[in-house]
Parts: C-alpha cells; sequence; structure tokens
C-alpha cells in the first residue's frame, strides 16, 4: 500500500510540474526573451555576479502575477538597507504627483530571474523610505533614494551581499558595470526575465556635455560616446553601476537608450556618500512591524515539491 501511495504521489507531483512549465503565460515569456536576450549590448549573469542587485516591485501589481510588480532595480548596502533612485519613488500617475508609501513596495533579492523562485530568493517589506528633499523631476538633480526593510539580511546568505560605496572620482576611461532587468531593445516595453549586465567606461564631463549640455557633479555618464550600442534601459532605474567593486552610480537617466553621443546619466555615489551615511544612521532600526516577519525566505519550486513528498511520506510511513 505505501508503495502505492508513493507512486501516486511522485506522478501527481510531476504533472503539477508539467503544466506549469507549460502554460500560456510561461510560454510566452520565454518566447518574449528569445527575441533578444540582452540588456543592451550586454549579457545575462547569475546573481551571484552581482548579488547586491535588488528588483524593486508595487505590490500592486505584483499580485497580478510574480515579477509583473517589478519598476526599478537598487542596490543592497547594509543588513537592511537598500538604495535606489528618488525617481523610483515618485508616483507620475496621479494629479498632483506625489511619492509613493512604504506598503506599496516590495523588494525581491538573491535571484537572478525576474519571474521565478529559485532557492535562496528573499523578500521584503519596506518599512521607511528616505527620498532626497531636494530632487527635481525636471532637472534630475539628486536623484537618490533609500529603502528600510522590515527584517535584515543574513550576512552568511549565499545569494545576497552589500556593496560598498564609491567615496571618490572614478577616472575618465574606467571600466565599469550596470546590472538590472530593463528593456532588451528600443523596439520593445517587454523587459528582461533575467539578469543582465553590460560593461561601460566612464565619460568625463567634457565630453558628455557636448549634447547633453552642463551635466553636474552629482551626476556621472558612463557608455560610449561614439557608437553607442551598450547602455541601460528602463526598467534598469535605481540600479548599480559597480565600479571596481564599489557602488558608484545609480542608474538615472539619459537620451534614449544606447544613442552615440548620448551616454547613460547616472547618480554620482561618491558626491552623495554623506547624504547615504548621515540618513542611514538617522533610521530608527529598532522599529519593526509583525515582530519583523515580513521577510520571506523562498527555496524554489524543486525544493517545495521535495518537501511536499517528504511530509505525505512522513504521514503514511509514520517516519
Amino acid at each position: 500500500m505505501h508503495t502505492k501511495v508513493i507512486i501516486s504521489v511522485l506522478v501527481l507531483l510531476n504533472l503539477c510540474v508539467n503544466i506549469m512549465a507549460t502554460s500560456p503565460t510561461t510560454a510566452k515569456k520565454e518566447k518574449e526573451v528569445e527575441k533578444d536576450p540582452r540588456i543592451i549590448g550586454g549579457q545575462a549573469i547569475s546573481i551571484q555576479m552581482a548579488p547586491w542587485q535588488v528588483s524593486v516591485r508595487l505590490k500592486v501589481y505584483e499580485a497580478e502575477m510574480y515579477g509583473y510588480g517589478h519598476i526599478c532595480g537598487g542596490s543592497v548596502i547594509s543588513q537592511r538597507v537598500v538604495v535606489t533612485a528618488a525617481h523610483c519613488i515618485l508616483n507620475q500617475n496621479v494629479n498632483p504627483m506625489a511619492y509613493r508609501s512604504p506598503n506599496e513596495f516590495t523588494l525581491v533579492m538573491g535571484s537572478a530571474y525576474l519571474y521565478q523562485i529559485p532557492p535562496y530568493t528573499l523578500q521584503y517589506d519596506v518599512l521607511q523610505i528616505a527620498v532626497h528633499l531636494g530632487f527635481n523631476l525636471n532637472t534630475m538633480q539628486n536623484d537618490v533614494a533609500m529603502f528600510v526593510i522590515n527584517g535584515y539580511i543574513p550576512w552568511s546568505w549565499p545569494t545576497v551581499q552589500a556593496i560598498p560605496l564609491n567615496t571618490v572620482a572614478e577616472p575618465n576611461g574606467t571600466y565599469c558595470t550596470v546590472s538590472g532587468w530593463g528593456k532588451t531593445s528600443l523596439n520593445t516595453d517587454i523587459v528582461s526575465s533575467i539578469l543582465m549586465e553590460a560593461t561601460v567606461p566612464i565619460v568625463g564631463y567634457a565630453t558628455c556635455d557636448i549634447n547633453y549640455g552642463n551635466i553636474s557633479t552629482g551626476m556621472l555618464c558612463a557608455g560610449y560616446m561614439t557608437t553607442g550600442g551598450v547602455d541601460a534601459c528602463q526598467g534598469d532605474s535605481g540600479g548599480p553601476l559597480v565600479c571596481n567593486g564599489y557602488l558608484a552610480g545609480i542608474v538615472s537617466w539619459g537620451y534614449s537608450c544606447a544613442q552615440p553621443g548620448y551616454p547613460g546619466i547616472y547618480t554620482n555615489v561618491s558626491f552623495y556618500d554623506n547624504w547615504i551615511v548621515t540618513n542611514n544612521q538617522s533610521f530608527n532600526y529598532s522599529l519593526y512591524y509583525n515582530n519583523g516577519n515580513a521577510v520571506k525566505v523562498t527555496y524554489g519550486l524543486s525544493a517545495l515539491l521535495s518537501l511536499s513528498v517528504f511530509l505525505i511520506l512522513a504521514k503514511y510511513l509514520q517516519i
């Protein structure tokens, strides 16, 4: 009898997996990614190559389907703080525009996949938000903000790691990496289902100003002036520009994406290092709601199925 029960359970679980794997929604996502599986000019990476990367999501859209709520990127800078762009917090769909509240966001990290939940994925609700008071949507000055998560990231977690802040200006020509799940092409609104990374050089202010005008020292330019072709794009906003292992920039704005003569514009982290550190120190780290249980540790479908099999066997075999 026990043997029959075990076989029936395994057949049922296998059928569930096959149905999920071939669902219309999943098949559509895979087909969309195959069209151009690249951040513009980049390549897919594992989360171990950018363990500080965060997917910033809106709960209202995330409720429709896992991954649909993604609007921006972010970077883990401590056990409870994620840095992003101020314009990611601003709700531009209301009149007058207003900043969203913490309970509208959920942050996912520890995974390179936008629509899947592999082992060691972490998800947190947001407890507090700090937005630079001088942010200006018209000029994009002071495009920096921070989330405080309701919980804390274990430092022993294998797929999440904080990135140190850059405190000095990067020399022109320094090669840096930008990552995110943003648009993969100018000809589509589809974002990537897997984390992408591209390499871009720092562009000096004099060169960057040729087409943009006067770029402030609170901003940083990175890209290929002559050829274009490599850049972050919509959906990458708020994500990291990493130079020599330090967070040097936050994806902010630019003219179109990957266009010659128009490199990407990033918030200059070294310029805002004091603002980030000061606000980080001002947060109330003793504050949690629901005892900080908003953290959700997910283990992926295969692990859940294995756990289900074990529990069923334990019930019938009394182990």
